[in-house]
């Protein structure tokens, strides 16, 4: 078989098993049998793009051999320049992919932020306040959209959520260990192909 259409095929399965993990997670969490029996709105959001791209995010802050909090300020600051670099691209208020100008300026990190999030990891647990992931996320969903998808994974377990003078957000592994799982599938079936 062609290789390109084996490589889809295990992403597509992969990706399958992964929703279905976090789907089964999420049931037992709350002491369901059955994941038919969650809510169909919090079924969409934990089957919703925004969870994997959540997920893959802690996947690699774990598994990459980042220095918690070391590397992280290097991280928070490249996204700044990020950041930087599309409002620069910007024309009429919005960038080529529709970004707008305000958003891109609201998704930076100031100093005193950078440095919250480097005390808050400095156990070399990555944690991170609400608006700081909303920030990191912002080319990929709104402000508001984050917010509702971390409550729904803190809500089935996949996520930790302490409740604060800000809300903190940090993983027991769970969420990241599901998405392991599913880049391993894909990299095995390549392999044996």
């Amino acid at each position: 078989m062609e290789p390109g259409l084996v490589c889809l095929s295990a992403m597509r399965e992969a990706r399958a098993k992964f929703y279905a993990g976090v789907e089964a997670h999420a049931a037992a969490h709350c002491g369901l049998d059955d994941v038919a029996l969650l809510d169909r709105e919090d079924r969409k959001t934990l089957r919703s793009d925004a969870v994997a791209q959540i997920a893959e995010f802690f996947y690699v802050l774990k598994y990459s051999k980042m220095k918690i909090p070391g590397d992280l300020e290097g991280f928070l600051r490249r996204h700044n320049d990020d950041m930087a670099a599309m409002e620069a691209s910007c024309r009429n208020g919005y960038t080529v992919g529709g970004l707008s100008l305000q958003r891109l300026k609201r998704a930076k990190f100031s100093d005193p932020q950078i440095n919250y999030v480097l005390h808050e990891s400095e156990s070399g647990e990555p944690r991170f306040d609400q608006q700081s992931l909303q920030r990191i996320f912002t080319q990929i969903m709104s402000f508001e959209t984050c917010r509702n998808v971390l409550l729904v994974l803190a809500q089935f377990g996949l996520l930790r959520r302490w409740d604060f003078n800000l809300v903190l957000i940090g993983s027991d592994g769970t969420l990241e260990g599901l998405y392991r799982a599913h880049l391993e599938e894909i990299v095995d079936a390549v392999r044996s192909s």
